[in-house]
């Protein structure tokens, strides 16, 4: 990391610096339109600084405790998987996979609870099996994912107790006995209420290179700057993911997920918000789970576009006081202003200014900073697979290289796609089934052309969201998979 950040201030300092004098090259207006737009990127030091120091001051490479561990007495673990129930091939797959890492594990007083908008055949004898009824409905309205949880506080429904603990699944999430061992060590220590650990992304087979290297990243950021806001402030400064969280029934219930339409999309920000609110303690979990980046790059902006209006909207909440969501405001800010915080690169040539050495340090010392995490990222996802090193440093180093301006990109158009379409009366579902993908992909189905062919037409004029409002992924492919390009577009 320090070689990384070194690197990109020397070049910062000695090739991008100048000595113009802006007010009398440019002129004053535009010279203070340039200096604004050179500020710009520092409103990201506290997310770096937090990276830096949750990567510096912990070990990522830290090896989970597995000896002395008394399983009789462990309070009871439960599993709980919310699904709208599509992917039932997916879900038994995992559902089989996760029972057994336990099982190996040790673990023995647990239970898997799958918590579906409809029956899903076949898992009663893995799990409690519970359905939401379409008549169900919370008294302000919840919607979604967050509905389908707070229907399982309700009395009767599910049997876990206040002094059990919940462990959050998505439907495609795979336990590894690290993190089955880190949960353990987590609830025996006893000192947080709320847990947190890292995810990884490139496990298996890799459908899509771009976007799995571009999520590489999250695992560098779960390592820094989750670490840090969890294992020394304790408190969710940043935001919360949806998945990995082991929480305590009775915290979870007291703190209740009825949030109404506009905590529905990020749900899980906004539970750790009001946990925050409420005084109650967060962790770091040891152990990485594995997910599934997006297959395709619609599919990736998309659900970049989720998160941004989930996370605005849980900032625009006044139920969440200002304190609680003050670096959450701050982050998102930063995703508003990524292009013009990108755009120095090619200001500071065709427009050079003489800045003071500080500045430059900064600048510098913010470029090595997300150039480390990205290559970190690849690394700590990648360096399981059985490469060479020189395979492995080549595909770190293409993903600070390569990867970065695409990302940057992708993560751009679903800000500001989500930035103009602000509502939360839609949650798009990616997806998550990696046989029936390809089996998709390799038949050409319509959501495949959809995606590689028409996704930048359909998402400029607004059609695309339109679209999967109306229509299933089902009925898409079943009415259009046999037919031309040319029908199809005549028919949208």
């Amino acid at each position: 990391m320090m070689l990384s950040i070194f690197m990109v201030v020397l070049m910062n300092v000695y090739y991008w610096n100048s000595d113009v004098d802006a007010k009398s090259e440019y002129g004053i207006i535009l010279a203070s339109v340039l200096y604004a737009i050179v500020l710009i990127p520092y409103m990201a030091l506290p997310i770096g600084l937090g990276n830096v120091i949750g990567i510096v001051c912990f070990n990522p490479f830290e090896e989970v405790q597995t000896q002395g561990i008394n399983f009789e007495a462990l309070p009871r673990i439960c599993f709980r998987v919310v699904t709208r129930g599509i992917y039932k091939k997916l879900i038994l797959s995992n559902l089989l996979k996760n029972r057994e890492t336990c099982i190996k594990s040790g673990l023995r007083n647990f239970i898997f609870e799958v918590v579906a908008d409809v029956y899903i055949p076949g898992i009663e004898d893995l799990c409690r099996h519970l359905t939401v009824p379409n008549s169900y409905k919370t008294k302000r309205g919840t919607l979604f994912k967050a509905r389908a949880l707070n229907y399982c506080l309700e009395p009767g429904v599910s049997d876990i107790e206040d002094n059990e603990w919940v462990v959050h699944l998505d439907e495609e999430t795979i336990l590894t006995p690290s993190s089955v061992y880190g949960i353990i060590n987590f609830i025996k220590d006893g000192k947080a209420d709320i847990g947190q650990g890292a995810i990884s992304y490139a496990n298996g087979e890799v459908l899509n290179w771009l976007t799995t290297l571009a999520d590489s990243v999250r695992l560098a950021i779960d390592y820094g700057m989750l670490r840090f806001q969890l294992a020394v402030c304790h408190r969710p400064l940043f935001g919360f993911k949806g998945s990995y969280i082991v929480i305590k029934q009775g915290v979870e219930k007291e703190i209740g997920l009825d949030f109404g339409p506009c905590g529905s999309i990020a749900e899980d920000c906004y539970l750790g918000l009001l946990a925050w609110k409420k005084g109650y303690k967060f962790g770091f979990v040891l152990g990485e789970m594995q997910e599934k980046s997006p297959f395709t790059c619609m599919d990736y902006i998309r659900q970049r576009r989720r998160w941004f209006v989930g996370q605005m909207l849980t900032a625009l909440s006044g139920e969440i006081p200002l304190y609680c969501k003050l670096c959450l405001i701050m982050s998102l800010s930063c995703n508003i202003m990524m292009p013009i915080s990108i755009s120095n690169l090619f200001l500071n040539t065709l427009f050079p200014l003489a800045k003071p050495t500080i500045m430059q340090i900064l600048t510098g010392f913010l470029g090595g900073i997300f150039s480390f995490l990205y290559c970190f990222g690849a690394y700590k996802s990648l360096h399981g697979r059985p490469w060479s090193i020189s395979k492995l440093t080549v595909i770190c180093i293409s993903s600070c290289i390569l990867v970065i301006p695409l990302a940057a990109c992708m993560d751009s158009l679903g800000t500001y796609w989500g930035l103009f379409n602000l509502n939360s009366d839609h949650f798009y579902l990616i997806q998550k089934d990696t046989q029936q993908f390809k089996r998709s992909r390799s038949h050409g189905s319509a959501r495949t052309l959809f995606d590689t062919r028409f996704g930048s037409v359909l998402f400029a004029t607004g059609y695309a969201e339109r679209m999967l409002r109306k229509m299933d992924y089902a009925l898409l492919k079943e009415k259009y998979s046999n037919k031309d390009m040319v029908t199809i577009w005549n028919e949208w």
